[in-house]
């Protein structure tokens, strides 16, 4: 049955993604990787021991501690566009959830990568660094888990910024297509298979970016790098895919999570519509929206600076005034 739904689906792939079919594995090098993570300035490579697995995090500055929470098929470098001026006001955590970035990327059947999973492992971080009253980030599937690390753990949790999160609704069309259908029809070779360079170039130009912003040739390559190459690459990105995205969602959670949180969303965001972002600003509690125009999914590296003020100006560390974000704020 699996071999007919595939010879059913293949002529579709290959016609939409044709181009997708050659996968060339960048020289994955984690000593390399962590030596220009740090020659770049972006902060110090460490690993911690996690559920008995290694966990990369990039760390930085002094004071009270943040962490970030990275999204589907991204690591904790992806932060490097706003991590230089929260490091001026803050001790960063950048985390590389398990299964991406420098991480393990364990691929057993009963391994799961469901954001509940994850977020648990997020709460194991900060029991074992002795944080507590942190502020936590994320962004996409990492808005996700950082809201349901609110929840499980509100006294570690002072304050939480979920940008572009998902969690709120069921929506897969945000799911690059060829996913979608191999993913609904339970085909792991076809989605293994077409987590390409030329796929993720081509989806991430399409869909996370803003049309008149474009897509920085840095960004893919930082994608591919730390998520497509490596032991068990190709099928953690699977099992991420199948497991975590668009699978629990947080509706009728929302009311348990007490923490002060800032919820920022982009007007152009074809992944995480806006209207998601309003959805959470009314069920939870204690909340602030903010919305930026002309802006898409990858709102960190499209207005890092927007994004940086707006996160310092809510945990009090300029005045609003100041902070200089364009977004429209409301309650």
């Amino acid at each position: 049955m699996k071999f007919f739904r595939l010879m059913l689906v293949l002529p579709l792939l290959f016609s939409m993604y044709g181009c997708s079919f050659k996968y060339n594995p960048v020289d994955y090098n984690t000593s390399i990787i962590q030596n220009e993570i740090e020659t770049a300035g972006i902060g110090k490579s460490s690993f911690i021991e996690i559920d008995n697995l290694n966990m990369h995090f990039i760390e930085s500055g002094e004071g009270d501690p943040i962490i970030l929470i990275h999204g589907w098929l991204c690591w904790g470098a992806f932060w490097k566009k706003i991590t230089p001026s929260l490091s001026e006001k803050f001790h960063v955590y950048a985390l590389d959830l398990i299964g991406h970035g420098l991480s393990d990327k364990p691929v057993d059947d009963n391994f799961s990568y469901s954001t509940e999973a994850q977020a648990r492992r997020v709460v194991e971080f900060m029991k074992k660094k002795s944080i507590t009253n942190a502020v936590i980030v994320g962004h996409s599937m990492g808005g996700e888990i950082a809201a349901k690390t609110a929840i499980m753990a509100p006294d570690r949790v002072s304050a939480a910024v979920l940008i572009c999160a998902a969690g709120m609704q069921d929506n897969p069309q945000s799911l690059p297509s060829y996913i979608r259908i191999a993913r609904a029809m339970h085909l792991e070779p076809i989605i293994a298979l077409f987590f390409s360079e030329p796929a993720i170039r081509q989806f991430t130009k399409d869909l996370m970016f803003y049309s008149e912003n474009p897509m920085p040739e840095e960004f893919v390559k930082d994608v591919v790098l730390a998520n497509l190459t490596g032991k068990n690459a190709k099928k953690a990105v699977y099992k991420v895919t199948v497991e975590g995205l668009f699978k629990d969602f947080l509706n009728e959670r929302c009311a348990e999570m007490k923490t002060k949180t800032l919820v920022i969303s982009a007007t152009d965001d074809l992944i995480v519509p806006p209207a998601m972002g309003r959805e959470y600003n009314s069920l939870l509690p204690d909340s602030t929206y903010l919305e930026f125009d002309k802006a898409g999914h990858m709102l960190p590296w499209e207005r890092p600076e927007d994004v940086s003020r707006a996160i310092l100006a809510f945990c009090g560390r300029v005045d609003q005034a100041d902070s200089g974000a364009s977004g429209k704020l409301s309650k």
